[in-house]
């Protein structure tokens, strides 16, 4: 008896929806609301070598997901790597992880658009409506702002990929023109003198200290461009794989840039330690020292569409993993239903939306730990992509390679080492924060692991009933099996 072929995803997505998605989804707000943290740490120059130290870490970690994402351009990413790697149970580690940290960061994101509206509209925040999680205020703008765009982005993601990518191809153009506006003013008009002194130095005179605490926080500002791999079943026809590969790292690139550009031109606006007052550095620079409050509405309106651009594409890729769980019969079978008409994965689509509502209406208390644990997520997808960049080489050595990265092997295994530093640093900073105490982050992870043990357990039933053969091709679909050439794999 013929199995039924496994729920596919409409093929509709080109190389300018994977260039948005993969940058859109790495700018958020970070480099408005913590650059002060960065710079009181390290000081500029020192700020900018970290996130230049830290692109680095990242471009090696891209270019396995360039090479793995291309060969195996199946919905889920990282669970299908995992997968590769450590069977079912890899799968549902990684994935179980990464749908924590997507939806936490949806919630997240919708929380912060209602917080920058706040700041560009005073008095637009609205009346206190109840309150939260530990006490936190909830205000009316929180819920109007905080889920009715994450309902907005629900029925995009609902009517389709290409539905969602063309709304974040408009909102990241937006960001980059508003960017460009601010940082351009900066640059031309600012003194080489505030710069200085060019590090924060310790007591000792080190710069070391200030340079280490600004690169762990590094990976968590660069994740995002791991998004593109979740959407690259959707690839449309003739649009050659090799070529999204270099566009996910082009968007890493580009990602760089402008961070480095955001802290330079901050700081030459006026003397960066009088930055440190503010709660939002870059749009004080503007408007204090260049006496342009137009400037700073400019920079707080590229910082709203920097939520937005992060915001979607979470949303997207929460989608992808829940469904491709759901496929690949680990969980729920009904979380792979693909709607008729739009081709979109429809019931992890609102899924997605509504448990993302719940965490916007209990507050920023009761997501902020759980974001706090996206840097350790997205460590452990990093070690398991570049790990089975590792195997596939040696257990598909013969198969054509839509993007093929320079140093082969070498280069993976710097790439795993770069990933383990970045996991121990996601372990290792909650203790230092929380000064030798249990941090709430790894209090978080372990209630996140025996929620998804009892997820494992109650669905065994469910893994049963599917074979393990069966299991790969409803993974991996047609890429199940090393002896298939790609159809599009020689243009790299």
């Amino acid at each position: 008896m013929t199995e039924p072929a496994p729920a596919r995803l409409r093929k509709e997505l080109g190389l300018r929806q994977y260039f948005t998605l993969g940058f859109g989804a790495i700018i958020g707000t970070g480099w408005l609301t913590v650059m002060g943290f960065w710079l009181d740490r390290a000081g500029p120059l020192g700020a900018i070598t970290a996130f230049l130290g830290g692109g680095l870490i990242m471009a090696l970690v891209a270019l396995c997901y360039a090479e793995v994402s291309t060969l195996l351009p199946v919905s889920g990413g990282e669970l299908a790597y995992g997968y590769e790697l450590f069977g079912v149970r890899g799968a549902f580690v990684v994935g179980w992880l990464l749908a924590l940290v997507y939806i936490a960061t949806v919630a997240f994101e919708a929380i912060s658009a209602a917080w920058i509206v706040g700041v560009l509209i005073p008095g637009s925040e609205g009346p206190v409506l109840y309150r939260g999680f530990l006490g936190e205020p909830v205000r009316l703008s929180t819920v109007l702002i905080g889920v009715g765009g994450t309902a907005y982005l629900g029925y995009l993601n609902y009517r389709g990929a290409r539905s969602a990518t063309r709304f974040q191809d408009l909102a990241t153009f937006a960001l980059l023109l508003f960017s460009a506006v601010f940082m351009a003013a900066g640059l031309a008009t600012g003194d080489v003198a505030n710069l200085a002194p060019l590090f924060r130095r310790s007591g000792s005179g080190s710069v070391w200290g200030g340079f280490a605490a600004v690169l762990v926080m590094t990976p968590f500002f660069y994740a995002g461009f791991n998004i593109v791999p979740q959407a690259l079943e959707e690839i449309a026809p003739g649009v050659a794989l090799g070529r999204a590969g270099k566009v996910m790292l082009l968007a890493l690139a580009v990602a760089v840039l402008f961070y480095c550009l955001a802290i330079l031109s901050a700081s030459l606006s006026m003397p960066w330690e009088q930055l440190l007052q503010f709660d939002l550095p870059v749009a004080a620079a503007f408007e204090r020292a260049l006496g342009s409050p137009i400037l700073a509405k400019v920079v707080l309106l590229a910082a709203l569409f920097g939520i937005i651009t992060t915001w979607n594409p979470v949303y997207l890729g929460a989608a992808r993993v829940i469904f491709a769980l759901g496929r690949a019969g680990i969980i729920d079978g009904r979380f792979a239903t693909v709607h008729s008409r739009f081709g979109s994965p429809s019931v992890a689509v609102w899924f997605t939306g509504i448990v993302a509502s719940l965490g916007i209406i209990l507050g920023r208390k009761a997501i902020l730990p759980i974001v706090s644990v996206a840097g350790l997520g997205f460590a452990v997808a990093f070690l398991f992509t570049c790990l089975t960049a590792i195997k596939l080489r040696r257990t598909r050595a013969a198969q054509a390679r839509p993007y093929r990265m320079p140093g082969g092997t070498r280069m993976a295994v710097l790439a795993v080492l770069g990933s383990i530093f970045v996991l121990g640093l996601a372990l290792y900073q909650p203790w230092v924060d929380s000064k030798g105490t249990f941090p709430i982050e790894w209090k978080v992870l372990l209630g996140w692991s025996v929620l998804g043990g009892l997820f494992w357990l109650a669905a065994s039933g469910i893994r049963k009933r599917v074979s393990e053969s069966e299991r790969r091709r409803l993974i991996l679909g047609e890429h199940a099996s090393p002896s298939i050439e790609a159809g599009r794999s020689s243009a790299a």
